[in-house]
């Protein structure tokens, strides 16, 4: 998990200006009233959902199963518990069989290696997910244990093989890509501050808002990206945010974004959420969202956002790995056969 820890602050940032940032016409959402501009991520799931469950239908009618989903949770901390049971549900509005192995807490690393290896040479397996973030003494293992899950049944897209040729396959970078969307301006020559630059959130989404749109002739990509971290000094930190058309936090640091530090119509995604302190069912993102959405053009709350795109997002590319594993089948029994 990624922590941010903070004494006089931030103290480092990194900013990204791609090379074109020339000004474009767009077509705005307005907000129809006052506080008219909480963009809730259920339309936006419901509509991926609706598309994985047709695609859901058309696999089980042509292959005679359900495509099936296994989730490795060590331990039982409280938001993998809550992620967990999202997936769970919606999995099962798709139409995916979706399985929980629940390793005791003190599970070795060597425990997990060999769960992870039979669930890749399990041929009913289609997606391996391992939840994150993992018990304390296998912190330090996380990324080996990611490693070991084959790239073809790498839901998360988390394994090299996968980041590399995209990182808009990791679902919260892909449910970022769709809330923007959703919003429908383009964010070419908009500053851009994502908070937090862990690998397989804050990275791949400055990555994502800051490519080239020339070719793919995207709303999303072009943008002057500024990351900010724990490094960054505070009176940086709090200029950046206000000079930002749009925030991306990712720092998973509660209440981190205040109202004082945002600009009138700016854009907020909150990626970030937490245990609220002296609650184990109250979650709470790094955006202070009654403040900052007096200000905001559009704002995503906390839960209720980012989080049921991501899960979308998730079923997606599972339905995605299922039917290139059988592509990939039959590909290999063709040759086989010509052998």
């Amino acid at each position: 998990m990624y922590r941010w820890i903070f004494n006089k602050s931030l103290r480092y940032s990194l900013t990204i200006c791609p090379r074109c940032v020339s000004q474009e016409a767009s077509i705005k959402l307005k907000p129809k009233k006052m506080y008219d501009n909480v963009l809730y991520g259920k339309p936006v799931a419901n509509r991926i959902l609706e598309k994985c469950k047709q695609d859901c239908d058309e696999y089980i009618l042509k292959y005679d199963r359900q495509p099936r989903l296994t989730a490795l949770l060590v331990g039982g901390h409280p938001s993998s518990k809550l992620y967990i049971k999202n997936k769970q549900k919606a999995a099962k509005r798709v139409g995916i069989e979706f399985n929980v192995v629940n390793p005791v807490m003190h599970s070795t690393h060597e425990a997990i290696v060999d769960l992870i290896q039979t669930l890749n040479n399990d041929d009913s397996v289609d997606g391996i997910l391992l939840q994150l973030p993992l018990p304390l003494h296998l912190i330090d293992q996380t990324e080996n244990l990611i490693q070991m899950i084959h790239a073809d049944k790498d839901v998360d897209g988390f394994t090299t093989e996968n980041y590399c040729q995209s990182t808009t396959m990791i679902p919260v970078v892909d449910a970022v890509h769709e809330l923007l969307k959703e919003i429908g301006e383009p964010t070419k020559g908009k500053n851009v501050v994502v908070i937090g630059r862990s690998k397989y959130v804050g990275a791949p989404i400055a990555l994502l808002l800051s490519r080239s749109t020339v070719l793919s002739n995207e709303l999303v990509g072009d943008a002057h990206v500024t990351i900010c971290h724990r490094e960054t000094p505070l009176d940086n930190f709090k200029m950046h945010c206000k000079n930002a058309d749009i925030i991306i936090s990712a720092a998973g640091r509660p209440r981190l974004v205040t109202h004082d530090m945002v600009k009138k119509d700016v854009i907020v995604i909150d990626v970030g959420i937490t245990k609220s302190s002296g609650s184990n069912t109250v979650f709470v993102g790094d955006v202070c969202f009654d403040e900052v959405r007096k200000s905001a053009k559009f704002i995503t709350p906390v839960p209720g956002g980012v989080g049921q795109v991501t899960v979308a997002c998730l079923l997606k590319n599972l339905l995605t790995l299922a039917n290139r594993r059988v592509t990939k089948a039959f590909m290999n029994e063709q040759t086989n056969n010509h052998t």
